[in-house]
């Protein structure tokens, strides 16, 4: 399909954006940072936080890099409109990545004591040395996520100084185009915590400052991940037609199905931005240019861009119940998200939405009544379901007692359809 004169200029725009927001961030970190810094934003109680700490003497070691810790706040906002349940999952999830990464994270027993915080941040902040602040963030994290005894007691700065120096990095943070913990930033680049670091490493050794393995190794049959599933488990992809992640997931998800053993359920849910949930410029910014460096790593179409919020998705999710078999309803997330996000195709118009359909064997005129009918209660029902499991976003995946969220824990899936035990 020929993209219209209208959409394409629509897409570049959407690029020039993208790409002249990037390279703002890029030039005020030049003119911020010196040339071989590395910054790491951690956040007291940030489970994600603490796991990424553990790469920093490696870094270090390894590295022709000044290291700059600086520690940030998390708190309830725009941005992390659901950190109760962010904060639970990382609780998970972080036990799970330090079994397969190979690396020391404290037992996690639960969130930690908020009235701590400030005591925390005095602490660490009164670190003299990169070996330090390991030693000091480790008696932390040990006292925070254990609930049990007393914090450390030592050389701290004041309660004034810790709201000054958290109120600058977190204006640093926001300036440079971030707003997450467990976050590396290098010439004004962003990578998230473990999961980005490869990214990282590679940017490191093309500026010729790193000279280590260029990968931090994942053993995924070392993983700890919990209860292995039945044979007949289900597995559970809760799916945003907004969301681009959700779409590299789809793809990864496609790829696999010839050879998954577990039988699939596909569970699309209204975006969060059309369920009350504002999104921030540097979010959703972070996010395109994010999901397109996942994109390319995985060989997967991205870049040319028509966001399908509001009528798009709300049209997709009609017309997603014609799809009659869970294979043909995965290739109908990846074809609306191929539309959306590589070849800037609106699923508003019927053009758009037509394409989609003829793509995976959907009737059009089936398609056309479907898009009179109220919104399909499978989408509520979904989003329960997503919300009773205690997430806010997608992708998101249930299979039986494990659940997960982002598009980079497939190699949890893939290792527990590999664990599952064949039914008698």
């Amino acid at each position: 399909m020929t993209m219209p004169t209208k959409a394409r200029c629509k897409a570049r725009i959407i690029q020039w954006v993208a790409g002249g927001y990037a390279l703002a961030q890029s030039r005020r970190a030049a003119r911020e940072n010196a040339q071989d810094e590395l910054e790491f934003y951690y956040a007291v109680g940030d489970p994600h936080s603490h796991l990424a700490a553990q790469l920093l003497p490696r870094l270090q070691a390894q590295s022709k890099l000044t290291i700059r810790l600086r520690l940030v706040s998390q708190q309830q906002s725009p941005i992390y409109p659901e950190i109760d349940k962010q904060r639970r999952f990382a609780l998970n999830d972080v036990p799970r990545l330090a079994s397969a990464y190979g690396l020391q994270t404290v037992p996690m027993n639960g969130p930690p004591d908020d009235a701590l915080t400030t005591q925390a941040n005095a602490y660490l902040m009164a670190a003299d040395s990169l070996e330090d602040f390991i030693r000091r963030e480790w008696q932390v994290a040990s006292v925070l996520f254990s609930g049990q005894g007393d914090l450390p007691v030592g050389d701290t700065k004041s309660a004034t100084d810790v709201e000054e120096i958290l109120q600058a990095n977190n204006l640093r943070r926001e300036r440079l185009g971030h707003y997450l913990p467990a976050m590396w930033q290098f010439r004004g680049d962003w990578f998230w915590g473990v999961d980005r670091v490869d990214a990282l490493l590679a940017a490191l050794n093309r500026a010729g400052l790193y000279e280590g393995p260029l990968t931090l190794l994942c053993h995924a049959n070392k993983a700890d991940l919990g209860e292995t599933p039945s044979a007949g488990t289900p597995l559970e992809f809760f799916f945003s037609f907004r969301s681009p992640y959700s779409y590299l997931a789809a793809v990864q998800l496609q790829r696999r199905l010839s050879s998954m053993t577990l039988p699939l359920s596909v569970r699309p849910v209204l975006p969060m931005a059309m369920r009350g949930f504002n999104i921030p410029l540097a979010k959703r910014m972070y996010i395109v240019h994010d999901a397109g460096r996942e994109a390319k790593r995985l060989g997967i179409p991205f870049g040319l861009i028509s966001d399908p919020i509001g009528e798009g998705a709300l049209r997709c999710l009609k017309v997603f119940r014609l799809a009659e078999s869970p294979p043909q309803q995965l290739d109908f997330l990846v074809e609306a998200g191929r539309c959306a996000w590589a070849e800037a195709i609106d699923l508003a118009t019927d053009r758009g939405l037509r394409t989609v359909c003829q793509r995976v064997g959907i009737d059009w005129a089936a398609a056309q009544r479907c898009l009179t009918e109220p919104l399909p209660a499978y989408a509520q029902n979904n989003l329960d379901a997503l919300l009773d499991m205690g997430f806010w976003g997608v992708p998101s995946f249930r299979l039986g007692q494990f659940t997960s969220w982002g598009n980079d824990r497939m190699w949890m899936l893939d290792e527990l359809q590999r664990r599952a035990v064949p039914s008698d």
